[in-house]
């Protein structure tokens, strides 16, 4: 069987030629392209900023494009993301990766739900775009190109993916369909070399799962909460088919996940979040299955393990049962 990492270098490679210009250059008018050159000097800027991880860059120029593709001001754009990316302090949520994987979950989860009425390279609307420029599109693939340039540097496998999936989404918003194609091409090599190789770490599986929970998401907006909420977030519309995909991808991030060991807190959330995700879905058989799993991983059968304790502050205790008179200080979790 060949090696599916060669797979994702290819195909990165092959990204990288396609981001040289073709697309730029074979869909727009010359003029268009001189001033998106004048006035997309934001990209470059952010593209330069040498003081910067590549993970940081790709996330400001992803950003960028965002919001050109949201028809938020170009102008304000343009300043915004330029100036914040040459600060002292830029990147600052970079250095607090309790705040960072968030983030990007939820960003993940939002272009994946915008996406959901065209979720693959053979269903982008010819009109996407429509009521965009051409010129708007050239600044926001633009950008798009330049955060992938960064993120083939990448170091951080959660990081990258998801900026990988984020930026697929923008392709398919902006009506690229080959970008949007060739960034799903390394996504899917990506979910079978964590798949297929014997020494996948844990920050390879954690990464893989955190996207395909996200594309699970664009079919069933719905999100499971670390603590017990008496009133539970109902999920959006779905249909039949949408919870059946849905459920095929939840269940293949819980596949990977179930590659570490019984005591690996990731494992163990991803069964507990599966749990609560088919509870609210009224899917009480199938909770009541994963529940079940739950148990022989944590080694209790208390209801309670499904909820964390909380030890004061914003910390949280997993896997606990919860015990009569149980509290706790600030300094003390």
């Amino acid at each position: 069987m060949p090696d599916p990492s060669k797979k994702i270098v290819q195909s990165k490679a092959l990204l990288a030629i396609l981001f040289a210009g073709s697309f730029l250059n074979s869909q727009l008018p010359a003029a268009c392209q001189e001033k998106a050159k004048s006035t997309g000097s934001a990209t470059q800027q952010i593209a330069n900023q040498s003081q910067l991880s590549p993970e940081v860059r790709a996330y400001y120029l992803l950003m960028l494009a965002d919001g050109y593709l949201a028809g938020n001001d170009r102008a304000v754009l343009q300043l915004q993301f330029s100036t914040e990316a040459g600060q002292q302090g830029a990147g600052w949520i970079f250095r607090n990766p309790d705040r960072l994987e968030p983030a990007l979950i939820s960003w993940s989860d939002r272009v994946s739900l915008e996406g959901r009425s065209s979720t693959s390279e053979q269903t982008v609307s010819k009109e996407a775009g429509q009521a965009k420029t051409k010129e708007v599109l050239v600044l926001a693939n633009e950008a798009i190109q330049a955060a992938l340039k960064q993120l083939d540097k990448a170091s951080d496998p959660f990081v990258e993916l998801n900026m990988y999936f984020v930026a697929s989404r923008l392709f398919q918003k902006s009506g690229n369909t080959e970008g949007l194609r060739k960034c799903n091409q390394i996504l899917n090599d990506y979910f079978e070399s964590c798949e297929h190789s014997s020494d996948t770490s844990e920050k390879r599986i954690k990464a893989a799962a955190s996207v395909l929970n996200s594309m699970a998401y664009g079919f069933v907006p719905l999100q499971i909460a670390d603590r017990y909420l008496t009133s539970q977030q109902a999920a959006g519309s779905y249909s039949d088919k949408d919870f059946k995909e849905s459920e095929k991808l939840k269940l293949r991030a819980l596949a990977l996940v179930d590659r570490l060991p019984s005591t690996d807190h990731v494992r163990r959330k991803a069964h507990r979040d599966m749990v609560l995700w088919y509870r609210q879905l009224g899917e009480v058989k199938l909770a009541e299955k994963e529940k079940q799993i739950l148990f022989e991983l944590v080694g209790s059968t208390d209801d309670s393990i499904l909820y964390p304790l909380s030890a004061g502050c914003v910390h949280l205790v997993w896997w606990r049962p919860e015990m009569r008179g149980f509290s706790g200080a600030c300094g003390m979790g």
